[in-house]
């Protein structure tokens, strides 16, 4: 089965009433932990790779082994660039054949945004790939709520900016961080719901990480399109070779502890699953 792009899969999430999981992978095991997640709850996700991964492990490197992954898959995938930091690390990755990029330069003046947005979305749609932007300032979750809520999207300004790009989706900044949470996070339900209303575009949130359930639960029942999630998988990866080796030394087969590995980012995998379908409807038509 070949990679999709996002357009796609966030269409099936809009038809079908779920959220479309974004998980971060960088290698071939949590790779297959999540396709495996995928297969068992028939639920099409997004895999990505955090720009730093992509200097990493190499965009035509993850490409090859989602391909094959997206092989034997029972349902669809598809394999972004996330926080993408330049117009050429977005190509690069365009290049290597993935089918969904993020280009991230919230940070930037909007008009800096919106020339280097244009310019990704240009060369992405001409090979069918899907392009993601950010606006707003979705921080680090060691900042306090009160820190967090200064970088909030702008409601007018989002719907500018989808305007003025193209973007096939917006991540927005409405309470939730990235990384571990220092804090209880605050979620601003009205804006959220305003963008939806409004952004002219599927909106997605990131920092799902550490995300109370029942906020997951009511940012899926209001209809985001898609939900990323990264740091959790990688916790339970190290946790789970940190307490493989406790148990059984470093003299061991590296394989066992790969896949004590792999097996618990799956757990995690399905648990955020089943968040992500709980209100799925069945309309007879597959992902």
């Amino acid at each position: 089965m070949a990679l999709v792009n996002y357009n796609k899969l966030l269409a099936y999430a809009k038809e079908n009433h779920i959220t479309i999981g974004a998980f971060n992978s960088l290698n071939m095991e949590t790779l297959q932990a999540l396709v495996s997640a995928a297969n068992k709850k028939d639920a099409p996700i997004i895999v990505q790779t955090y720009h730093k991964h992509v200097d990493f492990a190499g965009a035509d490197y993850m490409r090859a082994i989602a391909g094959v992954a997206s092989d034997h898959s029972n349902v669809k995938i598809a394999l972004g660039l996330d926080h993408g930091r330049s117009f050429e690390q977005a190509k690069l990755c365009v290049d290597a054949g993935y089918s969904g990029v993020m280009i991230d330069l919230a940070s930037a003046d909007y008009d800096y945004n919106v020339r280097e947005t244009k310019r990704v979305v240009e060369i992405a749609h001409q090979k069918g790939v899907s392009v993601e932007a950010e606006l707003g300032t979705i921080v680090d979750a060691d900042q306090t709520p009160e820190e967090i809520a200064k970088g909030y999207t702008d409601p007018v300004i989002a719907r500018k900016f989808v305007a003025d790009t193209g973007i096939d989706c917006l991540a927005v900044s409405i309470g939730t961080a990235h990384g571990t949470y220092a804090y209880e996070p605050v979620i601003n339900f009205e804006l959220l719901q305003e963008l939806l209303d409004t952004a002219g575009c599927p909106v997605v949130v990131h920092g799902g990480s550490g995300t109370p359930d029942e906020d997951v639960l009511k940012m899926v029942e209001m209809g985001i399109a898609k939900l990323n999630v990264g740091t959790d998988f990688f916790n339970a990866y190290n946790d789970a070779m940190a307490a493989f080796y406790r148990e059984h030394t470093t003299h061991c087969d590296i394989a066992d502890a790969f896949a004590y590995a792999r097996d618990a980012v799956e757990k995690t995998a399905i648990q955020k699953l089943d968040l992500l379908t709980h209100f799925r409807v069945k309309t007879g038509q597959r992902d």
